[in-house]
């Protein structure tokens, strides 16, 4: 079961996306953009809402980024 901090972000990513019932977990959000370069900015202030994580943007690694599945696993595990 999804944690509720990325059911929140599933939930973000949804509402900009309203011809979209769902987003898989092991879904690339980058390359089904769903997640564009002027909308990641907010989906790491979404994932730090949601999580209490603060994101470094000097060090992000975009694999962390890719999928609902590796977002929770990079920022919601520890949660």
């Amino acid at each position: 079961m999804a944690s509720a901090g990325i059911e929140e972000i599933r939930s973000w990513i949804l509402s900009r996306h309203p011809e979209r019932d769902d987003v898989a977990p092991d879904e690339n959000l980058i390359e089904s953009r769903l997640v564009d370069s002027l909308s990641f900015v907010e989906l790491v202030y979404a994932i730090e809402g949601a999580s209490g994580v603060e994101i470094d943007f000097d060090n992000i690694d975009i694999r962390d980024f890719q999928t609902l599945s590796s977002i929770e696993k990079a920022f919601f595990a520890a949660v």
